[in-house]
């Protein structure tokens, strides 16, 4: 992999963690994400209009894409709700790039070499690792986040997906107008569900609370993943896609220091696999 491409990979990867966590900050998950999603959009909308005129075959991928980025900002939100910061971002991001890489393979014609079978096999132990690590449940006795836990490997899967799908599209397409174009499609999707399940106060309520926030994270969507994409241009999708989740490290830290979520010996060494995992499959897969 070119120092670019990995340059611009642990950039994205930081300024994801800090996002994501003030998201997790926020009161009403769900609606803070998506007024960051439409703020966002309405100043993406420039973008989208120089990658004008779009061709034919670029929207079956950003329709595609951009369904998948709906159910991502939504599963996030729950992920979020239902358990620690700190144990559902490495999940989420760790289930990616093991099955991007799959995707890579079957749908982008990407050959795995053994050092990057070893990477995946290690990042998926310590995915098993975090996701048993014990935390405190409401009442302060110790369980298992099952709810939360498949709400995060359910956004793993989501970031598989759209990863997979916007790796092959920005092969013909520019990536910085395309990422507007699918984060905008994105909450065109999202917005009628959001508006059936909230009411007008509950809206107006969030952004009165956490509007400079809201104005925040929606630019540094598009500045993270766009990041990423300019990226997936300059090295295999595969290593790229799992390069990025050297963000689950970051995440991780971040919610022991800012959150005080207890981190645990067994939940930083599963994320250190994880970690490993990826700088294995980036370095000799």
């Amino acid at each position: 992999m070119s120092p670019s491409a990995l340059l611009l990979l642990l950039v994205a990867a930081a300024v994801h963690a800090g996002w994501n966590l003030l998201v997790k900050q926020a009161g009403e998950k769900h609606i803070f994400s998506w007024w960051a999603l439409v703020t966002g959009s309405l100043l993406f909308l420039p973008l989208v209009a120089w990658g004008a005129p779009w061709p034919a075959r670029v929207w079956p991928y950003a329709l595609a894409s951009g369904l998948a980025e709906a159910g991502y900002f939504a599963l996030l939100a729950l992920a979020y709700r239902l358990t620690d910061f700190s144990l559902a971002y490495p999940l989420a991001r760790g289930a990616a790039p093991a099955l991007l890489a799959l995707w890579a393979v079957l749908w982008l014609h990407e050959a795995p070499r053994p050092g990057g079978v070893l990477g995946l096999g290690t990042l998926v132990l310590g995915l098993i690792i975090v996701g048993a690590a014990r935390t405190k449940g409401p009442n302060g006795t110790a369980g298992r986040p099952w709810a939360g836990i498949a709400a995060a490997l359910a956004v793993g899967v989501l970031i598989s997906i759209y990863s997979a799908i916007d790796g092959a599209a920005v092969r013909f397409v520019s990536p910085v107008p395309y990422t507007a174009l699918v984060l905008v499609l994105g909450a065109l999707f999202v917005t009628p569900v959001v508006l059936l399940l909230y009411d007008r106060r509950a809206l107006l309520a969030e952004w009165r609370r956490s509007w400079p926030r809201i104005l925040l994270v929606g630019p540094l969507m598009l500045f993270s993943y766009g990041l990423v994409l300019i990226a997936y241009t300059l090295a295999p999708v595969s290593y790229a896609g799992a390069v990025r989740e050297v963000s689950i490290l970051f995440a991780a830290l971040a919610g022991w220091r800012w959150l005080r979520e207890p981190l645990g010996r067994w939940r930083l060494a599963g994320a250190g696999l994880i970690c490993a995992g990826i700088l294995l499959i980036a370095l000799a897969g």
